[in-house]
């Protein structure tokens, strides 16, 4: 036993005096302008003081370390991070960072999220006596607010290409191209001219970029006779967003002139994807600033590592969206608010006002944006035609870009039906809300309109599950006594259409839908193989194994 030990190190740990101001009031903070402010949930590991780890966190996040070093001065002092408040109880924690303590360009002056990041939620994940610290919410003051760079584009420039004025222009009807791997160019090329036949706009899947099957050269050409053979036949234009995602800069910036150069004088419609979790905020501002005038994607795959409900640590969703508007970020995947398949919950449209609005609410603090221009909430994770009128009167509002791909390609007649019974989706939608049928619940106003409208009834036969649960009594108020599921359509990607050499569709047979389901939840005929052996698997050198 060393109780003297234990005694030192608690000693080294409290720094309390100096890394700790609980007088502090928040208020005159904000007005002040000169710190951004940090709420955590944090947690100490058992026989620490709350206060004492709080400071210690603090300290790891700016000007200090666990012990006192002879080269700090005043002014070092002048810019260390302050723990304001604590609630042990309820394990919430708030950090005033001074913003001078952020690394600034020198190119230009302006801040950088990468210093943020690194003080605020960086060394401290790794400290000995935290159990857990997770950001819930951040503040940044308007002066320092203003040095990061913002969108410069976002849904009013989408709105404007397709022709809908520049406000309250509403959905944004997109997709994904599925499979997300697996398709050659003339394929994607065909299910992209199947889709804009009733749908605006298609992003490439995160994956998606070079691969050695489907390489750039060859795919974007595909993608642009597409859009023109579209745009001609529908006279419509039509929007695409192609993954310049890259580890390097250099190839970043390739991918995004090389795409331009194929669409020509089509480039306003093309948007530019960065995977910018995964490739980080470095690349989100490479695709900012060196292709200024293009809508810029944010996908947020992988973010549920950190950001998820099930994790104590990093950030949460709400934090991340907040940062990808700071970046400049003109559109960010923000889920479907439970409405989909993907984690999330119904009050995450304060994420949405968060994005949009030029002041909103957070969890713990109120943010006014300085006329810094919107990001825009793209919604994916199952969503089809069924469950957008209930996302709609959830969030007040329409004005936001789907990506359904399932809800697109899986309707019962194909993804031009399936673009318009979103399309429609949102339509009656608004002519419920309008009053149109009386004063009827939202899900009957939505089985009146399918009534009319085949390619929303069709959404209600092809996604039967979604309909049994969110609009009960469809089959006898629709009239339908058919098979109790319709199977989507299937592609002949030999069977070209008249106009422009693209895709043809069949309705397949349909099925049962107990056999139905559990075939579409369980792919492991088809993913998964136990005999493969792993020395064979390494032998032959073909595949990355994790």
């Amino acid at each position: 036993v060393v109780p003297v030990q234990s005694a030192v190190q608690r000693r080294a740990l409290d720094q309390s005096s100096r890394y700790a101001d609980l007088s502090l009031d928040e208020e005159e903070l904000i007005k002040n302008g000169k710190h951004l402010l940090v709420a955590y949930i944090m947690k100490p590991k058992a026989g620490y003081d709350y206060l004492a780890t709080a400071a210690h966190f603090a300290a790891e996040s700016s000007t200090g370390t666990n012990v006192n070093v002879c080269t700090t001065d005043d002014f070092t002092k002048s810019v260390d991070a302050l723990v304001y408040y604590i609630d042990p109880d309820n394990e919430e924690m708030k950090i005033a960072y001074p913003t001078l303590l952020f690394d600034r360009n020198i190119t230009d002056g302006r801040a950088m999220m990468c210093s943020v990041l690194t003080l605020s939620i960086g060394n401290n994940q790794g400290m000995g006596d935290v159990e857990y610290g997770k950001i819930y919410d951040i503040y940044f003051p308007p002066a320092y607010l203003r040095l990061f760079d913002g969108p410069n584009c976002n849904v009013v420039d989408m709105w404007r290409i397709l022709n809908r004025g520049m406000s309250n222009g509403g959905l944004i009807v997109g997709t994904i191209i599925k499979p997300k791997l697996g398709l050659q160019p003339k394929p994607f090329g065909e299910a992209c001219y199947a889709f804009w036949q009733g749908g605006d706009f298609i992003k490439n899947d995160e994956p998606q970029g070079n691969q050695v099957f489907c390489q750039m050269n060859e795919c974007i050409p595909e993608v642009v006779k597409a859009m023109r053979a579209a745009i001609k036949e529908t006279g419509s234009s039509k929007l695409f967003s192609a993954n310049i995602t890259a580890d390097d800069p250099n190839e970043m910036i390739a991918r995004g002139k090389y795409v331009l150069s194929q669409f020509g004088p089509l480039g306003e419609n093309c948007a530019f994807l960065v995977d910018g979790y995964v490739a980080g905020g470095t690349a989100i501002t490479v695709a900012r600033r060196n292709f200024p005038s293009q809508f810029l994607h944010y996908h947020r795959a992988g973010h549920g590592a950190i950001t998820s409900p099930q994790t104590q640590r990093g950030y949460t969703a709400f934090v991340h969206t907040k940062i990808s508007r700071v970046i400049g970020a003109s559109g960010i995947h923000t889920g479907t608010m439970s409405f989909g398949k993907m984690e999330g919950d119904a009050s995450d449209k304060n994420i949405a006002f968060m994005l949009q609005d030029d002041e909103a609410d957070g969890p713990y603090y109120h943010q006014e944006w300085e006329g810094m221009k919107q990001t825009t909430p793209i919604i994916s994770g199952g969503m089809n035609a069924l469950r957008l009128p209930a996302f709609f009167e959830n969030l007040g509002h329409s004005n936001v870009i789907l990506t359904a791909g399932g809800g697109s390609f899986g309707h019962k007649d194909g993804p031009k039906p399936g673009a318009i019974s979103c399309r429609q989706g949102e339509e009656s939608w608004k002519e419920w809300k309008a009053g149109k049928f009386g004063d009827v619940s939202l899900s009957d106003g939505i089985i009146e309109f399918a009534k009319t409208h085949e390619e929303l009834k069709g959404a209600f036969l092809t996604f039967q599950k979604d309909a049994d649960q969110i609009y009960p009594g469809w089959k006898e108020k629709l009239g339908y006594t058919g098979e109790s599921s319709v199977q989507a359509a299937t592609f002949d990607w030999a069977k070209k259409a008249a106009a422009a050499s693209f895709v043809g569709s069949s309705v397949a047979p349909a099925q049962k839908e107990s056999s139905v389901a559990r075939r579409a939840l369980d792919q492991s005929s088809r993913y998964a193989d136990l005999s493969l052996d792993e020395e064979e698997l390494i032998k032959n050198g073909k595949h990355l194994l994790v």
